[in-house]
């Protein structure tokens, strides 16, 4: 009982570390770095495969963040949208009403994926995604090579990770996107420029508070502070307050940093 117990609160430790560790990942060589350092600590793996987009129509980008150096068929093989790994994955997720996946490739296992992961050499899977509403920004990620086959309690962990995991991911292509646009001579994402009792709200939506709460910090009301969130949204390109506070993250390290509500108080 006591083991139990010691173990239960060293995970609770790695989860808030790797959580807090994931705040500060704007850049793909950071995600690398943290996928390799926090997170293999508390979800031990070889590979991570990822992908940010329309999952249910197969229109999404993958990526790979690997321990080792992948041959380019392998990891062709691996992000391949219609048949490769990450597409099929995608699809025994989707039909398991989305809850965490395991898989472990042992012979009685006749599915699609686990086929694949035979083929590719991987015993053990854990994944999980992260749908949005209208679906254009939705996340999923794979852990491949996991040490042994996935217990109750390693689905557990990466649900409770999944939030951290898909605005980290959220904030790389973000960046990118700000980057190629820059180098492209298209607009930053931020000349749709917020004013400054937006940049106040969008920094307490980032610290969790509800209309509510903001509200009674600034003094408005709740539906004032309603109708500031719906122009945020707009002028963001964006369509919930997670990716807005993983865009404006992303643009704020990009662009040397804007005023936070700390900073105009």
């Amino acid at each position: 009982m006591k083991d139990s117990l010691a173990q239960e609160q060293v995970d609770v430790q790695l989860l808030l570390f790797t959580i807090e560790t994931s705040i500060r990942v704007v850049k793909r060589f950071q995600f690398f770095l943290w996928a390799q350092g926090s997170l293999q600590t508390f979800l031990p793996h070889e590979t991570l495969l990822c992908a940010c987009g329309d999952l249910d129509r197969g229109n999404f980008r993958a990526l790979v963040f690997s321990r080792s150096v992948l041959a380019p068929e392998i990891e062709a093989q691996m992000t391949n949208p219609v048949d490769g790994l990450i597409g099929r994955l995608i699809e025994d997720w989707r039909n398991g009403a989305r809850e965490p996946l395991a898989r472990s490739s042992g012979p009685r296992n006749r599915d699609s994926s686990t086929a694949l992961l035979r083929t590719l050499g991987i015993e053990h899977a854990l994944a999980h995604g992260c749908r949005e509403a209208r679906g254009e920004q939705s996340t999923f990620f794979a852990l491949l090579g996991v040490p042994a086959a996935p217990t109750s309690q390693d689905a557990r962990h990466i649900e409770l990770l999944m939030p951290n995991l898909h605005l980290a991911l959220l904030r790389i292509v973000e960046f990118e996107r700000a980057e190629s646009g820059e180098r492209t001579g298209r607009r930053s994402p931020f000349q749709a420029t917020l004013s400054g009792r937006e940049l106040q709200v969008l920094d307490w939506v980032r610290e969790g508070k509800t209309n509510q709460e903001i509200g009674q910090i600034l003094d408005i009301s709740p539906l004032t502070v309603k109708n500031h969130i719906q122009k945020i949204l707009r002028k963001l390109d964006v369509t919930n307050r997670a990716q807005a506070v993983a865009r404006i993250t992303a643009l704020r390290a990009h662009e040397g940093g804007v005023e936070t509500a700390r900073d105009m108080s």
